[in-house]
């Protein structure tokens, strides 16, 4: 990380990003790439959603209860028998941790320094937008053009109940270190269809509720 006040461009910049997840990285590569100033500020774990939290280690996930759930399913076939089973779900964790691990570096930590004219700035809180430019950590930056990339988080429904009992979110699902032996999942769109069918090949019994029907597919954007 550079100290964004340290090479004497005393703080300002063509171009300030807000969040440092792949959207963030994107647009603050391109505009360097195409000779702008620029400032990535990032609150939290650097990579953002989807290689920390959501697409890398879902499909991680999902890939290992396929295989195992592969062989299960072989006996529908005559004369075809194979056992599979999750024997090591902290192992099978590990394995998908030191994956995520991997891939933040190789595509976010280790992509820094090639490119001179972004700094990338670890704030302690959230930023925030003051008159011509971002404050956080008790000082401020100026910038031209401020992109906004802080993705988004999840949020617990409004069910009667909900606030007196456990709840997991996709988020420590993922991180659950033993399996449970059932599991209910309210809403029946892609990540819950997906993460339901996870944790079900892994031996849970799981129950999905939805309103409606199950989507087959991601809105259109």
């Amino acid at each position: 990380m550079k100290d964004c006040c340290s090479d004497g461009n005393n703080g300002e910049y063509d171009i300030a990003v807000v969040g440092a997840g792949s959207a963030g990285f994107s647009a603050a590569i391109t505009a360097a790439e195409a000779g702008a100033r620029v400032a990535i500020i990032g609150h939290g774990t650097i990579g953002g959603t989807c290689v920390n939290v959501g697409c890398v280690p879902s499909k991680a996930l999902i890939r290992a209860m396929e295989a195992a759930h592969s062989g299960a399913a072989a006996r529908r076939f005559a004369g075809v028998s194979v056992a599979s089973r999750v024997d090591d779900w902290p192992a099978v964790q590990a394995q998908k941790d030191a994956l995520v691990s991997g891939l933040r570096d190789k595509k976010y930590e280790a992509l820094l320094p090639e490119y001179e004219n972004i700094d990338y700035i670890e704030t302690k809180a959230p930023a925030r937008l003051v008159e011509g430019g971002v404050a956080f950590d008790g000082r401020a930056i100026r910038a031209a053009k401020i992109i906004i990339a802080t993705g988004s988080s999840s949020s617990i429904p409004p069910i009667p109940g909900i606030e007196n009992v456990q709840t997991l979110d996709s988020t420590s699902a993922l991180e659950l270190d033993r399996l449970p032996e059932s599991m209910v999942v309210i809403g029946g769109g892609v990540i819950g269809c997906e993460l339901g069918q996870m944790f079900a090949r892994a031996g849970v019994h799981v129950t999905i509720c939805c309103r409606t029907r199950l989507k087959e597919h991601a809105p259109a954007q």
